[in-house]
């Protein structure tokens, strides 16, 4: 009898950002690094004879976990292990995908078997795949146990199909979850379903529905200028504001002229994200500031009082990763006041890291780098 642990990943940039990212390669965030670090506590006196994972640089990142008490074993990668392709979802959001077609949108969590989108992969090819990539290796490695990790899709389409259960009966895991089969005789069974016991304190952090019910699911709009003018000086007059605690220095006109230019280069340069029809935060991104060192500039984030708290912010600056991304750039940078706590606490969660000092027109600003080329990040 073989026996496997299947590990969904860590959190990863489309569980931060709200971001179908199905066979899409991304990082895994600051909260990731945690959980690998749980995860690898866990498995600490666990004898494991091999690992295996998805070949995507967020379950190869969870895969190092293991090999932090297990440094004789090899990481292994297939491609078999990925998550389910989503075609044309791929990288969009939720909420675009929610409003274009709200009944495709509906039947990928709730009835995948019918669930079609162009260039996706079936539910039934996801759970086929999934099965004979366990037996496979179950016939690699006969009466061992073998670390696996994966995706959340995929492992609850094999736990409907071993449980003989709907998927929509099946919850999702949390972040390096893991689940516990065995194989014998050509035939997988599941000893334990999605245990995310070592993750302690860390359990539950990234909820996708917020206390109240509503889904913390953003909508981007473009920004029109100059019909939004005032609401785009309200935005940055109370952004500096909290950076610099007077708006001493601020110039809107010379804002605005800058942030139409932007806007007028790529209108996703622009963007308000809106919750229910709700304003509930801005990004402004420069198209031309970094390019020639591969970088992407954010030039402004705002998120409005009443929406804090609700991952929105993570959200503005998954759609700067999404679009500089596309565009080969390797790095995102930006300038925080300071004295700006708050921004710095948030930023440095995103991922960012203070790499300068600049002088500002109101104080000292840190000039701060995140990079954003998808890479393997092992436990130190």
């Amino acid at each position: 009898m073989t026996t496997f642990y299947l590990i969904r990943h860590a959190e990863a940039e489309g569980n931060l950002y709200r971001r179908p990212q199905g066979q899409y390669d991304s990082n895994i965030t600051m909260l990731g690094r945690r959980q690998v670090a749980a995860l690898a506590e866990r498995f600490r006196d666990t004898p494991i004879d091999a690992l295996w994972t998805s070949d995507l640089v967020r379950a190869r990142s969870t895969a190092s976990a293991i090999l932090k008490y297990h440094p004789d074993l090899t990481m292994h990668a297939d491609p078999a292990l990925r998550e389910v392709d989503v075609g044309s979802w791929e990288d969009r959001t939720w909420a675009e995908l929610a409003r274009e077609d709200p009944e495709q949108h509906r039947l990928f969590s709730q009835d995948p078997a019918r669930w079609r989108v162009p260039g996706s992969e079936s539910f039934a090819a996801v759970q086929a795949r999934m099965k004979n990539a366990l037996l496979g290796l179950a016939a690699a490695y006969p009466g061992k146990t073998v670390a696996v990790v994966s995706h959340a899709f995929v492992i609850r389409a094999l736990a409907s199909l071993l449980m003989g259960k709907a998927f929509a009966e099946i919850p999702y895991g949390d972040n390096t979850a893991v689940t516990t089969l065995t194989a014998q005789g050509g035939a997988l069974a599941l000893v334990s379903y999605a245990d995310a016991s070592h993750l302690g304190e860390l359990r539950g952090r990234a909820p996708l529905i917020s206390t109240d019910g509503v889904r913390r699911d953003g909508q981007f709009v473009p920004l029109a200028l100059p019909a939004e003018r005032e609401l785009y000086v309200r935005c940055y007059s109370e952004t500096w504001l909290a950076s610099h605690g007077s708006l001493a220095g601020f110039a809107p006109s010379v804002y605005l002229h800058t942030a139409a230019r932007h806007a007028a280069a790529d209108p996703r340069c622009l963007m308000k994200l809106l919750c229910g029809g709700e304003m509930a935060g801005l990004i402004e991104l420069d198209p031309y500031r970094g390019r020639e060192i591969g970088a992407g500039w954010v030039s402004l984030v705002w998120v409005e009082p009443d929406h804090r708290g609700r991952r929105f912010g993570a959200q503005l600056i998954g759609h700067a990763v999404s679009l500089f991304r596309r565009e080969g750039r390797e790095k995102l940078r930006l300038h925080a006041a300071q004295t700006n706590d708050a921004a710095l606490a948030f930023y440095e969660a995103m991922g960012f890291a203070r790499i300068g000092v600049s002088e500002g027109v109101g104080g000292p600003l840190y000039l701060m780098e995140m990079d954003i080329v998808p890479r393997v990040w092992c436990l130190p």
